[in-house]
């Protein structure tokens, strides 16, 4: 009886011992599941703030960056970008914040590493064509572009960009079939008509570009480049007065007041308008003001003005500055010769022009007033190498013809060249 009591003691025991190891194991592998669930749960959680707090610093960035704040801007979507880097559009905002401020290989870089997580992401292929367009790899931008609008081709702004490109690129009938065989798709787009008009401006079509600028300013009458634009046209077509009340419209709004463009074809308009004094006026602010001494533009048409009017004060003046700010444009070197000629020192008149043949394109005028000079001073074989090199230059001109044959006469009487006109 000992023997099977201390026997059914020692399997109560022993039954005891298997069961608390069973409930210590049960109780070790709960405590174990519920350790693990829990750590799942806390990076989850962290993952999910982690990209919550990378969001808001994206979106900070992004107003940072809307308001001209780059510095900011960068430093908050490199925060961003440090919590949750693997978000494309991150990518693609860090490069056009570098994009802008000129660090078009960083940009670059941040822009392929947008299209490696997202290839379809189409704001990633247009900066890329963008930043590629300034490095001066224009195929591969054209491409890029040509991408974007395979991506998304109902926006417009791809669509114009690729154009504009191939119109870069020398290849505008190109741009023209392009934007043709989307003209239903945008048929109310300002910016596609504004590009059409400059292809017909290309193509020596201003009355169609004209057109296409006038549609497109009312699709986008806020825009003052179609206005601008259609002013260039206008001015082609001859139409001077609705040009130069263009541009009175443009030079009146904030920040146009003292643009030398505009006011530079304002004067033109004037002249064709015979409002001489005003285009007079115009001109001579504009080269006496500052940055006048390097404004090619205006003391080319200060010297056509000047020569128009006989103002011999301001033809030497604009000869002379010509000369200096561009030596090898030839009306510095005629507007010099004109005014010694009209002081009656044809010596240095020649000397003007010679200095023009040896650094200029002379046009026919140069050499039928050297010619004229030359017979004048008894040259008459170098008068007659001068006349024929301006028939040869322009068959068509009959004055060279005319004075040619006024050689022959015992008179010699061609001193009655046009700029001694009063």
């Amino acid at each position: 009886m000992t023997h099977s009591h201390t026997s059914g003691t020692t399997r109560r025991g022993l039954s005891m011992s298997i069961l608390g190891l069973t409930l210590a194991a049960a109780a070790l592998t709960g405590c174990a599941g519920h350790g693990s669930n829990t750590a799942q749960q806390m990076t989850l959680a962290q993952q999910r703030m982690a990209q919550i707090k990378s969001a808001t610093e994206w979106e900070m960035a992004e107003q940072a960056h809307s308001v001209g704040d780059l510095d900011r801007a960068l430093e908050k979507v490199e925060n961003s970008l440090g919590m949750n880097p693997s978000v494309a559009k991150s990518h693609v905002l860090r490069g056009r914040i570098l994009l802008e401020q000129g660090e078009l290989e960083k940009a670059r870089i941040s822009l392929l590493r947008a299209e490696v997580i997202n290839p379809d992401f189409v704001d990633a292929h247009y900066y890329l064509a963008v930043v590629n367009e300034r490095l001066a790899k224009k195929d591969e931008a054209l491409a890029r572009y040509l991408r974007a609008v395979e991506l998304a081709p109902d926006q417009a702004l791809y669509a114009v960009a690729a154009a504009e490109l191939m119109i870069d690129l020398d290849r505008s009938h190109d741009a023209e079939a392009f934007l043709a065989d989307r003209s239903g798709l945008f048929a109310h787009n300002a910016g596609v008509r504004q590009t059409r008009g400059h292809l017909a401006m290309i193509h020596d079509d201003p009355a169609r570009a004209a057109e296409l600028f006038r549609e497109a300013r009312l699709l986008a009458p806020e825009d003052t480049s179609m206005l601008e634009d259609l002013v260039v046209a206008q001015m082609e077509l001859g139409e001077f007065a609705e040009a130069e009340f263009g541009l009175a419209q443009l030079l009146r709004l904030e920040g146009n007041e003292d643009r030398r463009d505009l006011l530079r074809m304002r004067a033109r308009c004037m002249l064709e308008l015979d409002r001489t004094l005003e285009a007079r006026e115009t001109l001579i602010s504009l080269t006496e003001g500052e940055g006048g001494d390097v404004d090619l533009a205006s003391w080319l048409d200060l010297g056509a003005l000047a020569y128009r009017t006989n103002d011999l004060t301001r033809l030497r003046q604009a000869g002379s500055k010509i000369v200096s700010i561009s030596p090898r444009r030839p009306e510095g070197h005629v507007y010099r010769a004109i005014w010694f000629r009209k002081q009656g020192d044809d010596r240095k008149a020649l000397e003007a022009l010679d200095a023009g043949f040896r650094s200029a394109e002379m046009p026919v005028d140069a050499f039928l007033l050297r010619g004229v000079i030359e017979q004048e001073m008894g040259m008459s074989a170098a008068a007659e190498r001068s006349f024929a090199a301006a028939h040869e230059m322009d068959p068509d001109d009959e004055r060279a013809a005319l004075l040619m044959g006024l050689l022959d006469q015992p008179t010699g009487g061609v001193a009655s060249f046009p700029v001694d006109d009063e």
